[in-house]
């Protein structure tokens, strides 16, 4: 089975990584993959609860922020069921509007479990799919 077609889907039904777009990050290293993968989950680990706090807060500048930094990081290591709800934080941070925001970091929060848990999968089996 080749990497991209691992399909663990996501909650909203994409796959959740995008093993080519990490392995052209990482360049095809298989190491540096490792430590890209550990970089962006060390990140998230930060992100995440400060996004909740931002929320908590009804800090729309900093949600936009933080989540603008996370959907950063989720394109460029193909973690793509971050993407969509992230986005989705950002523009309502940007926009001011906070209402519905707590759904899309509930969102982020299960699809980052989809996505380390495929990440997994694949480092398991050695970077091959």
């Amino acid at each position: 089975m080749m990497p991209n077609e691992m399909k663990t889907p996501s909650p909203a039904g994409e796959t959740p990584v995008d093993f080519e777009q990490l392995r052209s990050a990482a360049g095809d290293d298989a190491g540096f993959l490792q430590e890209l993968a550990d970089l962006y989950f060390a990140q998230a680990g930060e992100i995440m609860p400060a996004l909740s706090a931002a929320l908590e807060k009804r800090s729309a500048a900093e949600v936009n922020y933080l989540a603008h930094r996370l959907v950063g990081a989720s394109l460029s290591c193909g973690m793509s069921a971050m993407v969509s709800p992230l986005r989705e934080l950002e523009k309502r941070g940007h926009s001011g509007d906070l209402s519905g925001a707590d759904e899309f970091l509930a969102r982020a929060a299960a699809n980052l479990e989809v996505v380390r848990a495929a990440m997994q999968a694949y480092l398991r089996q050695g970077g091959r799919g």
